[in-house]
């Protein structure tokens, strides 16, 4: 019998403790890359979240809108968000599949994602998601990706 992992994500750890909490607004950017679209969380509950994000500057096309890269950067994090919400400790994920649908411009500011877990098994989940304008009245964008389940390791060095 193998013994349990020694390190976690701290992601996965971080967002744990924000829904065990109940910190509502509570910054999701634990690493670099989601960092950038500063998440917050709106609510939730292991493996079902809201999630606020806000656009980068930086992430606009010349005609004003948000970029699609950025749009489905933010399904990915958001599904993402709610498959670590849900795992145990010692235990993270690395999307395999997405699938994304543009379905409306999107317009600098905050932007709203609730993601779920549809399934989560022991070593793939799959998740959906839908991305709002900030007063959640027009549906933007939504998503369905599957995600491997895997066991943290720690970071190699060098």
């Amino acid at each position: 019998m193998s013994s349990p992992p020694a390190t976690d994500n701290p992601t996965r750890a971080h967002i744990a403790a924000a829904i065990e909490a109940g910190e509502a607004g509570a910054p999701l950017g634990a690493n670099p890359a989601l960092a950038a679209l500063a998440p917050r969380l709106v609510r939730g509950r292991a493996g079902a979240l809201e999630i606020r994000f806000t656009t980068p500057p930086d992430a606009l096309q010349g005609n004003g809108v948000v970029g699609g890269g950025v749009l489905a950067g933010m399904l990915d994090a958001a599904m993402a968000i709610a498959v670590l919400s849900a795992l145990p400790f010692g235990r993270t994920c690395a999307t395999i599949s997405l699938n994304v649908n543009m379905l409306a411009a999107a317009r600098p500011g905050d932007l709203l994602a609730e993601a779920e877990v549809d399934r989560l098994g022991r070593s793939v989940a799959f998740v959906r998601a839908s991305l709002f304008d900030a007063g959640h009245t027009r549906l933007v964008a939504t998503a369905s990706a599957s995600f491997a389940i895997i066991e943290e390791r720690p970071a190699s060095v060098g």
